[in-house]
């Protein structure tokens, strides 16, 4: 919020404010004693590539022993200052034993009988190695794992080491947003089926176009992502959902919007996503014809790759005859974006969760916060590959009422009826307020909010440094999330408001940590 501290922006040193972008990619095939890979190299030198084009310094390393990937990686930590970002990619061969995931380099050697500990000291732990990262005092630290493919310790005879396929679920640290190409105990697919002549793995040939598409920000690059790969996973009857833990402050972005070249589309995404969903509702070939038909000069788009997957496996299969009706009659696709009624999706998944036991209160299609600690609960009982972002989606939906009895552990607890003899809280009023950001610098300054309705506030802001903005803030129960609009940045941030009402604390997407209090 009065990340206006980092208006710092005319009195910091510019290598401070400018602070540098690193990147570790890591790509191994080529083992030893173990199965070889075929895109893991081809993935990291894809990414490389791409990072570089983005203003990344980029550490690269193809098919590194255990002592290649140690030393690349002290090359890499030891470049990364305070307060720079930090982008780790790692493609190859991953196992998780005992709750940690290990990094497999391309000289480990599988043991006769099942020595775990043998595989633990002789790879590289995601943990140990995010820590190295912070250390350095990075700020952001974004780590991209595409290593859940089948184990390669697991026997036919004997005791295997680690779990079956996939890694497992992580405790990513402060400022850190891990992601995985495919979910706890889910298998990554390097390739779609045998005739699949894409040169990447099918989360990263996801992942890449992304990275350099103006103003996306990481969780909506994430949220688009794990869709993507979900849908061309299910073209093949494959489940593949990738998984990230965000502990990250603020947001993150790859590409500025405002320097970035626009990119030309010929159909808005938003529409041929809708009409391919409205094509597979259908799930008939003649529906997915006039998808493709419709499409084709969309033919690079993932959409029509989807498309073309499943109509392939509806021809193969031969599940659903067509009729003779069928045959001369082509199925219309409609020509504006198909909106789906999400109110009603949201009542469906109300009822869904309180089947569950988890207690969502009423259905009444408004996703409140009983309805999001509902999910939450259920996320956490159930072991689902599922995100918060997914609340009141289709897909979330389907695998809600695909369970039966009771999920949730501890039913949440509904809002009490009694609420102790307070004001409503209220943001309304004038505030002081101070910040201290990097380097120390402590900026003062004040704030006056106007209720604009419901939970929504503007207000006018100024500091000690002389800059002003508008601001608009939302309060929820105790929660608060603002904007600050300065003269040529825009600053995001998150808080806190005290129970009394008189103070609060925030930190924001410029790392600043301010303290505000009431004084009318």
């Amino acid at each position: 919020m009065r990340y206006v501290l980092i208006l710092l922006l005319g009195l910091l040193p510019h290598s401070v404010l400018a602070a540098n972008r690193m990147a570790l990619v890591i790509g191994n095939d080529s083992y030893s004693d173990v199965p070889v890979l075929e895109k893991a190299g081809a993935d990291a030198r894809a990414v490389s590539e791409k990072l570089r084009g983005l203003g990344f310094d980029t550490v690269e390393a193809i098919d590194q022993d255990r002592r290649g990937m140690n030393s690349r990686i002290s090359e890499f930590t030891s470049k990364l200052q305070p307060g720079d970002t930090a982008f780790v990619f790692y493609a190859g061969h991953g196992v998780e034993i005992d709750g940690e995931n290990y990094l497999l380099p391309t000289d480990i050697i599988a043991p006769s009988g099942g020595e775990s500990d043998f595989v633990k000291s002789e790879s590289i732990a995601l943990s140990d190695l995010l820590d190295r990262v912070r250390k350095t005092g990075a700020r952001t630290a974004i780590a991209v794992i595409d290593a859940c493919r089948d184990n390669p310790f697991e026997t036919a005879q004997g005791r295997s080491i680690g779990g079956t396929r996939g890694l497992g679920r992580i405790a990513a640290p402060q400022g850190t947003f891990v992601i995985f190409s495919a979910g706890a105990g889910q298998m990554a697919l390097d390739r779609l089926h045998d005739g699949d002549e894409a040169q990447n793995s099918v989360f990263t040939r996801a992942l890449l176009p992304r990275l350099s598409k103006p103003g996306l920000e990481l969780r909506a690059l994430v949220s688009d992502l794990r869709i993507e790969v979900r849908d061309l996973a299910s073209s093949v009857q494959h489940r593949q959902v990738p998984a990230y833990y965000d502990e990250l402050l603020g947001e993150f972005y790859f590409t500025n919007a405002a320097v970035a070249a626009p990119v030309a589309s010929a159909l808005p995404d938003t529409g041929m996503r809708a009409d391919l969903e409205l094509a597979r509702s259908v799930g008939t070939v003649n529906a997915l014809d006039s998808f493709l038909n419709r499409y084709k000069a969309n033919a690079d788009d993932y959409s029509y790759t989807v498309a073309l997957q499943l109509r392939e496996s509806l021809a193969q299969a031969d599940t659903a005859p067509v009729s003779r009706q069928a045959d001369t009659e082509t199925v219309e696709v409609a020509a504006d974006p198909v909106v789906t009624d999400q109110r009603n999706v949201m009542r469906d998944t109300q009822v869904a969760l309180n089947a569950l036991g988890c207690s969502a209160g009423g259905a009444d299609g408004v996703a409140g916060p009983r309805t999001r600690r509902a999910f939450g609960a259920y996320l956490r009982d159930s072991g689902s590959d599922l995100g918060a972002d997914d609340l009141g989606t289709a897909h979330a939906l389907e695998e809600l009422q695909g369970h039966n009895g009771t999920i949730c552990k501890v039913a949440v607890a509904p809002t009490p009826a009694l609420k102790p003899k307070t004001t409503t809280l209220s943001m309304a009023g004038t505030w002081n307020f101070k910040a201290t950001c990097a380097l120390l610098v402590k900026v003062t300054g004040q704030v006056r909010y106007t209720r604009a309705g419901g939970n929504k506030y503007n207000g006018k802001l100024a500091d000690s440094l002389g800059q002003k903005a508008n601001t608009v803030i939302y309060l929820n129960e105790s929660q608060l999330s603002g904007t600050d609009y300065f003269p040529g940045i825009t600053v995001t941030w998150r808080g806190r408001l005290a129970p009394d009402g008189n103070s609060f604390t925030a930190n924001g997407s410029t790392g600043c940590a301010v303290y505000a209090w009431r004084v009318g």
